[in-house]
């Protein structure tokens, strides 16, 4: 009994922080910054006496747009749907004649049903819902169109939320992921055949019971991170640079084609680094896909052993850039999913100053992957 008591108690304590200082500063301006425009063309078009009752609400809706852009409550669609619905309804009780009590607490009740039926809920909806029934005189001799000022007011927020967040490196509104197939078939991403799939998502959903303020793709994408560090975690520190080939071929953006081609049918490689030839830096890449693209056709047909290509075509003309490359410290975890669900074959290695140091095929990491699960296996 003591125990359950001292847990109880310790669920009133402040849940930790996860976002850094900057990422409160920049919260802090965009609020600024959105009511500041917010109240200032609010005011000049309707008037400090119908906007000054607003400002808490658009308040509390900033706060949901820049610091929790990421949850239901603070999409475009709650945001401006959810604002006008709840005060359609506020508005309807306010001039019903009932008194403040009874038109504060049917309000209240009204607005939530309504705002999980149109799937819009928003919490700022609610206050100003209880503006639009209880508030001031000035406010219930405007009837219906106090609509226009809180949709002004709302679309003027979310814009500019959608400027200052997406500048600010935080994508909104937040959208479902990218999980298309890169070869164009209905079978899903390498990375999620073995793992959680969106149904399992909805019965954890289901099962829980409750309102969890997180959209259900971002809910995923948390499970898959936490599943990513428990990889990590159990791989131990082994890195780009436990795994990496380091004797590689490769050439200069000015070498023919026909050189290129010998090098990676001599060798069976399947590409090249391009580098520059002074400094080493990695500039691009050049696949058997990219050189096949610049052969030049016989009549008698394709002799793939004696590939006559255009004359004079030099591989900066070819190449891939900019190239999707790792540092030596890569985890061997991130380089999993690089290399399986991003569809790339070979993963460049670079060091501080962009130069190649080495190159990591799926070969090489399907053999560091048979290694580690050699090391983790019972006596």
């Amino acid at each position: 009994m003591q125990d359950r008591l001292l847990l109880w108690c310790r669920s009133f304590a402040p849940a930790p922080l996860t976002a850094p200082p900057k990422e409160w500063i920049r919260v802090a301006l965009g609020i600024a910054i959105a009511l500041a425009i917010a109240l200032s063309f609010g005011i000049w078009l309707f008037g400090a006496a119908v906007m000054l009752p607003m400002a808490a609400p658009a308040a509390a809706s900033a706060v949901l747009l820049f610091a929790a852009s990421s949850s239901p409550f603070a999409q475009p669609w709650s945001v401006l749907a959810g604002s006008l619905v709840a005060t359609t309804v506020g508005i309807s009780l306010g001039l019903s004649g009932f008194d403040p009590v009874t038109a504060a607490a049917m309000t209240g009740a009204l607005v939530l049903l309504c705002l999980f039926c149109l799937r819009c809920l928003h919490p700022p909806a609610a206050a100003l819902a209880m503006v639009a029934a209880v508030g001031s005189a000035d406010l219930h001799a405007l009837g219906y169109t106090l609509l226009i000022p809180v949709a002004f007011v709302s679309l003027l927020l979310i814009s500019v939320a959608l400027v200052y967040n997406n500048l600010t490196g935080h994508a909104y509104p937040k959208g479902r992921p990218n999980k298309e197939n890169i070869h164009h078939t209905r079978d899903p991403l390498p990375g999620d055949r073995l793992s959680f799939t969106e149904d399992d998502v909805t019965r954890a959903l289901e099962d829980f019971g409750e309102y969890v303020d997180v959209t259900r793709d971002d809910l995923a994408q948390l499970i898959k991170q936490t599943e990513k560090h428990a990889l990590r975690r159990s791989m131990g520190e082994i890195t780009a640079a436990d795994i990496m080939s380091r004797d590689l071929y490769w050439s200069t953006p000015d070498a023919f084609i026909q050189q290129a081609w010998q090098t990676l049918q001599q060798h069976r490689l399947r590409a090249m680094p391009v580098l520059e030839k002074e400094s080493h830096k990695l500039i691009g890449i050049v696949t058997l896909v990219d050189l096949l693209k610049h052969f030049r056709p016989s009549p008698a047909g394709v002799n793939f052993g004696q590939l006559k290509f255009l004359r004079g075509t030099k591989l900066r003309a070819i190449m891939s850039s900019p190239v999707v490359s790792v540092r030596e410290d890569a985890h061997m975890a991130d380089l999993v999913f690089m290399l399986s669900d991003r569809g790339l074959h070979c993963l460049p290695v670079v060091d501080q100053q962009e130069r190649l140091v080495g190159m990591i095929t799926q070969t090489d990491l399907i053999a560091a992957l048979y290694q580690n699960w050699l090391k983790h296996l019972p006596d």
